[in-house]
């Protein structure tokens, strides 16, 4: 299957590409080697077009109008401050269309603080994502076709995503040295040497925040008096999968690159994390080594991680693992 690959946005005529074009051309060039490689794995995952558009929000918006509008956020992944979206980074978008998947990349990848050894890596994480979603397991629906909001359910579906980023990260850096070394011969540059120990500082600053710590124990203080579980869940559930995100691109970065990353691993071997962080990390490294797409095992190991971060999942009333209707999602509080 052609993959198409358009360029639509106003490209600087300072860019190069690897066959030597300048400007759009220059991408199309880049871009071109993701698409041969992505061809490989159409009976995995299949991408119809490849764009750089001139516009990301307003290509976004007319490709998913339905999607949740990106709201300002926290920097992301490059150490730029910039907007997220569910499921993709501010940089890039993975689309489902009527014969595969669109692949959107932000115009802005294309300028000064980025350059093409950062961008085949960007490249090769986002089609790695994909493929990820078609052999981990996917989230769990009840008879109506809603998600499942049980203890189990909710914990599968989250060690798969966390698992999936981890596993996205090696991957696309194993892609890029494979196309330095064998095809361009080309040493990694100082530019995507320092964005990687930026963004690995940024995980580990995240990962080990005696802030989020203190905001997590107030949290649980508030629901141990109150006795809100509801609201004790909105507020902790994405607070703890921040934490655990930035634990899986910082292991990433840990086993990848051991003696670039080495200072930081002292760092992560003294914060006070959980017991279970040492395990789901083990788990991690074992399943990306094997290749497995296995993650039952993983999912008592990121509750206990939770655990100690103060969130004890439990299932209400209802039942759960196969008994009955999977019931609603709680919370326990200390003590219980």
């Amino acid at each position: 299957m052609r993959i198409s690959v358009e360029v639509e946005a106003a490209l600087p005529d300072t860019l190069r590409g690897p066959e030597g074009g300048t400007g759009p051309q220059a991408a199309r060039e880049e871009l071109g080697v993701i698409a041969g490689a992505a061809r490989g794995l159409s009976d995995v995952v299949r991408i119809e077009r490849i764009v750089v558009p001139a516009d990301f929000d307003a290509a976004l918006a007319a490709l998913a109008p339905h999607r949740p509008k990106r709201t300002a956020g926290p920097t992301d992944r490059t150490g730029k401050a910039g907007k997220t979206a569910p499921g993709s980074s501010a940089m890039t978008a993975a689309i489902p269309a009527e014969r595969g998947w669109v692949l959107l990349f932000h115009p802005d990848i294309y300028g000064p603080e980025h350059d093409a050894h950062m961008r085949y890596a960007l490249y090769w994480r986002e089609l790695t994502r994909l493929v990820n979603k078609g052999r981990l397991p996917v989230p769990l629906r009840d008879a109506h076709g809603a998600l499942r909001q049980d203890r189990h359910a909710v914990l599968l579906t989250a060690v798969s995503r966390l698992f999936g980023e981890y596993d996205a990260a090696r991957k696309a850096w194993d892609f890029r040295e494979s196309l330095l070394r064998k095809v361009l011969r080309q040493e990694l540059s100082e530019r995507a040497r320092t964005a990687l120990l930026h963004a690995f500082a940024a995980d580990l600053g995240h990962a080990t925040s005696a802030d989020a710590r203190t905001w997590l124990r107030m949290l649980a203080d508030d629901h141990a008096r109150t006795g809100d579980t509801a609201t004790y869940l909105r507020a902790v559930r994405p607070l703890v999968m921040r934490l655990s995100l930035a634990l899986s691109h910082a292991w990433a970065t840990l086993d990848h690159f051991p003696d670039l990353a080495a200072p930081g691993a002292e760092l992560l071997h003294r914060a006070e994390l959980p017991a279970a962080a040492r395990e789901l990390h083990s788990f991690f490294r074992n399943r990306h080594v094997a290749g497995s797409p296995d993650m039952e095992p993983g999912t008592e190991l990121l509750a206990e991680l939770w655990a100690g971060f103060g969130l004890r999942l439990a299932d209400g009333p209802g039942g759960s693992g196969g008994y009955g209707e999977p019931g609603r999602l709680t919370a326990l509080r200390p003590g219980d």
